[in-house]
């Protein structure tokens, strides 16, 4: 059992498509899907329970509801990822992208988890009655092309955190296009200051028009410079950090970036927020790679285990949740919110961990590999020859 247990992260790590694995991205997705869980477990916490907030609660209750920050910080490392191969083609000289290729990787990759749970939970709320099929029908389609927050300029009724994922793939679709753009630019203090320049524009015309609210938050429109801080990360990466050179002041600077991150944070989106935000974000990833502690903690095995199966984690959290608030909201410790928080959490957290693990295992890793379409057609044809 011990041997199974020191095993399970080998057997969580994600497969790549030839190439090399970046440890830090599968930690980075750690820190990014943790806030995520913990908030929204919390705001069920709270609809369902009646516990009375004290000073201290206010607090604990002010940082559990900074969940909000994984998602930017998922949309960065999906600008991170998707450009370094672009990048990597103008700047190194490496193999061209086939966008033909990219896009079909993208589909077969992940489409299946996708379809698969949308179905599950899509069932799960016909059974529950809430609704009828006639009336939840429009909405699981809208879903299953990711257009349900361009329709219905609201979230998905059977697993919200989607809204986000749609977003995800209007960026796959311009990825391509906006890295060639600012790649193919050799004068590198050149591209980079564009690029800086490009996302200080986006963010003051989203602020004068107010794209920074919905419908169009629900959209590419009010998060395109997340994207871009990974098109800037992306460019250091290959061009700059050659070697490793790890310094404790990034451990510092680091932590600083964090609490900046959790202050600047908010609803009311002033503008002097909105700018300084992104600038943390920049330096908590740039820490991230060269801090000494910060680095090793990412590169902890099974930091990157559970971060590289973030995206299972994130297609079943939230149906989860409502599920497990209502089993255990009735479980009380003494009437502290904080205390009974934490107990919510404690029981949670591993709980849905491990569920995960298990259909990451049978429902998402299986399409990391690359030729697995082929295969699965050489198994329907070996199937078919069989019967006739």
């Amino acid at each position: 059992m011990i041997k199974w247990i020191t095993g399970l992260p080998s057997k969580l790590t994600r497969v790549t498509s030839g190439r090399k694995l970046i440890k830090e991205v599968d930690g980075l997705r750690f820190f990014a899907i943790v806030p995520v869980l913990i908030q929204h477990l919390t705001e069920r916490f709270e609809r369902n329970t009646s516990f009375v907030k004290g000073d201290v609660a206010e607090t604990i209750g002010f940082l559990a509801h900074r969940g909000f920050i994984g998602v930017y910080i998922f949309f960065v490392i999906s600008g991170f990822i998707l450009s370094l191969p672009f990048a990597s083609y103008f700047l190194k000289g490496s193999e061209k992208i086939s966008i033909r290729t990219y896009f079909w990787r993208r589909i077969t990759r992940l489409e299946p988890p996708y379809i698969i749970w949308l179905t599950i939970f899509f069932i799960i709320f016909l059974l529950t009655g809430v609704r009828s099929f006639q009336e939840y029908l429009p909405h699981y389609l809208a879903n299953l092309t990711y257009t349900h927050g361009l329709i219905y300029h609201l979230w998905s009724p059977f697993n919200p955190p989607t809204w986000t994922l749609e977003i995800e793939i209007q960026f796959y679709i311009l990825a391509p296009f906006l890295a060639m753009l600012c790649f193919k630019l050799k004068n590198k203090v050149l591209r980079r200051a564009l690029n800086v320049l490009l996302i200080v524009a986006l963010i003051l015309i989203q602020q004068h028009f107010g794209l920074y609210k919905n419908p169009y938050n629900l959209t590419i429109l009010g998060h395109l410079h997340y994207f871009l801080i990974g098109f800037i990360l992306s460019d250091i990466y290959l061009s700059d950090w050659t070697e490793k050179q790890a310094n404790k002041i990034y451990d510092f600077a680091g932590l600083a970036s964090v609490f900046g991150l959790i202050y600047l944070w908010s609803w009311d989106y002033e503008l002097s927020n909105r700018l300084y935000f992104p600038i943390c974000l920049f330096i908590f990833f740039v820490c991230c790679f060269r801090g000494v502690f910060i680095n090793s903690v990412l590169r902890n095995r099974w930091i990157m285990a559970i971060g590289g199966m973030c995206y299972t984690i994130y297609l079943i959290h939230l149906p989860f949740a409502e599920l497990f608030i209502k089993i255990s909201k009735n479980l009380n410790i003494g009437n502290s919110y904080s205390v009974n928080l934490l107990f919510q959490l404690l029981m949670f957290l591993p709980i849905v961990l491990f569920l995960s693990a298990i259909f990451y295992i049978t429902l998402e890793k299986p399409f990391m590999n690359k030729d697995w379409p082929g295969k699965f057609k050489a198994f329907l044809r070996s199937a078919l020859n069989k019967k006739l």
